[in-house]
């Protein structure tokens, strides 16, 4: 996995590094600039290279410029780099003024800038096809104002590249945040660890592609950081996906029991229970109104059908608690609860009863999730393990908390969330993050926009419960089936495209996916 570090544990790894190690800061901040230069040569909109402006704040950041413009100056001959300096050289300290003389004694230009005259730095950028952005490290908070917002201004009324050095100013980069103006990069390169806000949205779009460079960090300073985020990769998921063996049969691969539905809302119990098939479940039932039953036989060929007694107008009434909770403890492996349940509250009744009635995994969605607003902590009735998949909203009116924080704080919900249902917690993206309580939180970096249409989280359900049922551990499923539903929708949009992709598409794609993650694709 690729761990993800707050700017305070980044110091950590650099004091590590340095100081019990003994690797000097300055080779760090040598390999930092040079991973730049080299990550350019794979920059389509570098490749001209004519007249670099490279933009240096006072900073370690800073330094890393310096020695960018310092490599920049053979490839970039006759018109050489200019440097342009938020601050004085005469006060610049440690690294980074060993960094700037080493630079001006090859030959680099650097200007002193001062807001009252920003005149240098626009004739710059008038001869440049490319801006280096190091004003600001990744601890950097609050809106840029003075010198810097000025600066932004300038560069940001061209249209030229712009690559920034570990972070795109403007950016917090522990939260992802962009609290005012802001310098979109096309091209992030970052080093040794990825930080929130190279993930986290809106600075996630302010990223560009971003590049992960080894500088030297060795993995023991890391851990020593204490990493509480990670990105998950294919291999991870790869590495615990349940073997298929040649000696089996369809109770080796689990019960899958699909609770919902509800009048208008048949189909997303559909496209759960059908992506539970798709995704390796070895039977999958849908348990559903008995006055819409005939509805779900005549669409799931592959399911089989549960009627459970409903009031005659598609909303399970009370008596379907005993029913359901007899056929779960007589062989279901994990249940999903709540596609296309609807609000009515004999429905909301039902669910809240049925939940101590569960000892098998619980995949709640939807209005299962609804069933709960405002409760957060009634979520620990349910008697076996939990895994809630909420989008914001949904997340918003468990915690009741306004939207707005959750969309601005998505990690801080998810963990908040985790800690208060004892459950595990996936956080509906981009990007979608998962959370279980005392463990560490895990981003899944697939998916596209074309997955924002109408039952795609259904399908994801489904995807869960089948892992589930097949044997993983509720968080590992949690995070596998994010990546391996994200990366289906990234395989059926290269066929539909952006705008025409549906569910039913999303669903179809998961054994590609899947294959994929296997290598066999």
């Amino acid at each position: 996995m690729i761990p993800v570090l707050t700017a305070e544990k980044m110091q950590r790894v650099d004091a590590f590094t340095i100081g019990q190690l003994g690797l000097p800061g300055a080779v760090l901040m040598e390999g930092a600039g040079r991973s730049v230069v080299d990550s350019l040569r794979r920059f389509p909109a570098s490749a001209a290279c004519r007249a670099p402006v490279v933009l240096c704040g006072p900073g370690n950041n800073g330094g890393d410029g310096f020695v960018v413009a310092r490599w920049l100056l053979a490839s970039c001959a006759p018109l050489w780099p200019k440097v342009f300096l938020t601050g004085k050289l005469d006060q610049l300290a440690g690294d980074a003024a060993l960094m700037a003389s080493a630079a001006i004694n090859f030959g680099v230009e650097v200007f002193e800038l001062a807001e009252d005259n920003l005149r240098p730095l626009a004739d710059a950028l008038d001869e440049s096809d490319l801006v280096i952005d190091s004003l600001l490290g990744s601890g950097a908070s609050g809106a840029p104002r003075g010198l810097i917002a000025s600066i932004v201004a300038e560069v940001s009324g061209r249209s030229l590249p712009v690559v920034a050095v570990d972070s795109p100013t403007g950016v917090e980069m522990d939260s992802g945040a962009v609290p005012g103006c802001s310098l979109a990069a096309r091209l992030t390169v970052t080093f040794g660890c990825e930080k929130p806000g190279h993930r986290f949205y809106p600075g996630r779009e302010c990223c560009g592609e971003v590049i992960r460079t080894d500088i030297g960090f060795p993995q023991r300073a890391i851990d020593e950081a204490g990493c509480d985020l990670f990105v998950c990769e294919s291999e991870d998921v790869c590495g615990l996906l349940p073997p298929r063996r040649d000696f089996s049969n369809k109770g080796d691969y689990g019960k899958v029991l699909v609770i919902g539905g509800s009048t208008g809302l048949t189909g997303a119990p559909v496209m759960s229970s059908l992506a539970a098939m798709s995704s390796g479940a070895g039977m999958v039932t849908a348990a559903v109104p008995e006055s819409l039953n005939q509805v779900f036989e005549t669409r799931l060929t592959e399911v089989m059908t549960l009627p459970l007694p409903d009031d005659g107008r598609g909303n399970f009434s009370g008596r379907a608690v005993q029913v359901a909770a007899r056929f779960i403890a007589d062989g279901m492996d994990v249940v999903a609860l709540g596609p296309g349940i609807g609000r009515n509250g004999r429905t909301v009744e039902f669910i809240r009863k049925l939940a101590p009635c569960i000892e098998v995994p619980v995949v709640l969605d939807a209005d299962g999730l609804n069933a709960f607003a405002g409760e957060a902590r009634a979520l620990s009735s349910f008697a076996g393990p939990l895994v809630l998949t909420p989008h914001p909203g949904e997340m918003a009116r468990i915690l009741d908390v306004p939207l707005g924080d959750v969309v601005a704080a998505p990690l801080e919900a998810a963990r908040r969330l985790a800690s208060q249902s004892g459950a595990v917690v996936l956080l509906k993206g981009p990007p979608t993050v998962v959370c279980s309580d005392g463990q560490p939180a895990v981003i899944s970096p697939t998916g596209c926009s074309a997955m924002a249409k109408a039952g795609s989280g259904d399908v994801l359900t489904g995807t869960l419960a089948a892992l589930i049922a097949q044997g993983m551990e509720p968080f590992e499923a949690a995070y596998c089936g994010a990546y391996i539903h994200g990366l289906a929708g990234e395989l059926a949009a290269e066929a539909f495209g952006e705008y025409g992709l549906m569910a039913t598409g999303l669903s179809d794609a998961l054994p590609e996916a899947i294959r994929t993650v296997l290598g066999e694709g």
